[in-house]
């Protein structure tokens, strides 16, 4: 069933529609828009937790037009329950509801993909798709943009930061007793590029004794830790023996180099990830010291009468991020916006846009990785390329 403007989450009769405000001089000079429609087809009615989240990164969408109409830009919003099959997609876009939209943000589930793209394609409409990874629909959708880069990518992007920050380390593998496709994979792509330029990765088990360590690890260099598995358990295994080494050799240089999901278990590890110079790649962060994010929290929880979910992303802030470049973008170089996309302005409060596309007619897919750096003075620093 179809659900227009803001749905049943927010006072309709302050929300149906944003009142378009006086463009400023900048936008005058400029082809954008003052005036977007928006379309957002999610899961939105479904009552698990899934649905919650896509509930949450709606509202997250809706401060973002609010957030806008401040900078004279207002917005209209068709809002579709998605449902979660091909033929559920096949028969929400026969009334033809998104006819007319600049931008369309969904769906959730990938069979509903193929449908929406065409129809898209056809009609010259952006599809904003923020979940799905799978960068083979990108082939042959020119108005495609994927917000989630698929593991590929990411791992591409993470083994461009281990050369850059890390020419001259020693490069040790460690064995977990829970290795998984991620870690495994990640190596190899290390290993491949640090062959190309005669060196190679030392291979070393977290069980190893001391004089394997001894062999393994370069006093005079900087030590960089790789490990096999990206879990939980391969933390719990791995960083009580690496402490171990720390403490008992304080003068080696010792680096670890982690994985986005390390975000969810850096409060349980948070002490180990410091003194280990701790490096984790990701494609997003969401500061939880800044005074900003918190601002953010008490708006959310002021509009929504509920806090968001404390997710790794954070919908609402997904939801927020995305709908602001878009928005902002459109605003600027209105249809100019493929040509001109690497020069939006925004300021994101946890997901940053480096969307690039392969091949002329193919779609854009968000490149942007950056390093969480835990320091051994126990502070929080940022790094990313420079674009």
């Amino acid at each position: 069933m179809k659900q227009r403007g803001y749905l049943f989450l927010l006072r309709a009769s302050v929300l149906v529609m944003l009142l378009a405000l006086l463009p400023s001089p900048m936008q005058a000079q400029l082809t954008g828009k003052s005036f977007v429609r928006i379309g957002v087809v999610l899961p939105l009615k479904e009552k698990t937790a899934r649905g919650a989240k896509m509930v949450e990164f709606y509202q997250g969408l809706l401060l973002a037009v609010d957030s806008m109409r401040h900078e004279g830009v207002s917005a209209e919003i068709t809002a579709l329950h998605s449902g979660t099959t091909a033929a559920d997609m096949d028969r929400l876009l026969m009334d033809h509801s998104l006819n007319g939209c600049d931008v369309v943000f969904g769906p959730l589930d990938a069979a509903q993909l193929p449908a929406l793209a065409d129809y898209c394609d056809l009609r010259g409409i952006r599809l904003v798709v923020p979940f799905t990874t799978e960068d083979t629909q990108l082939h042959g959708h020119p108005y495609y943009y994927m917000a989630s880069a698929p593991r590929s990518i990411l791992q591409r992007e993470a083994v461009w930061y281990v050369q850059s920050q890390f020419p001259d380390a020693n490069i040790i593998a460690i064995g977990t007793e829970d290795p998984n496709d991620e870690g495994r994979q990640f190596i190899e792509l290390v290993k491949d590029a640090v062959a190309s330029h005669g060196t190679f990765v030392r291979q070393l088990p977290a069980s190893a004794d001391d004089m394997a360590f001894e062999a393994a690890i370069n006093p005079n260099r900087q030590n960089l830790l790789l490990l096999d598995g990206s879990s939980l358990k391969a933390l719990n295994i791995t960083l009580p023996r690496l402490m171990d080494y720390r403490r008992e050799h304080p003068d080696v240089r010792l680096s670890l180099f982690g994985y986005p999901v390390w975000q969810t278990y850096a409060h349980q590890h948070l002490s180990e990830l410091y003194a280990m110079d701790t490096y984790i790649y990701t494609p997003f962060y969401r500061n939880p010291l800044s005074p900003r994010s918190n601002d953010f929290d008490l708006l959310f929880t002021r509009w929504f009468q509920r806090p968001m979910q404390n997710t790794f992303p954070r919908y609402g802030l997904l939801g927020f991020d995305l709908g602001y470049y878009f928005l902002r973008g459109l605003s600027i170089f209105g249809d100019s916006l493929e040509q001109r996309h690497e020069r939006v302005p925004s300021n994101p409060y946890q997901s940053s846009f480096w969307f690039q596309r392969e091949n002329e007619n193919d779609g854009f897919v968000n490149t942007f990785v950056e390093l969480i750096h835990y320091t051994t003075y126990q502070s929080i620093d940022l790094l990313s390329r420079s674009r």
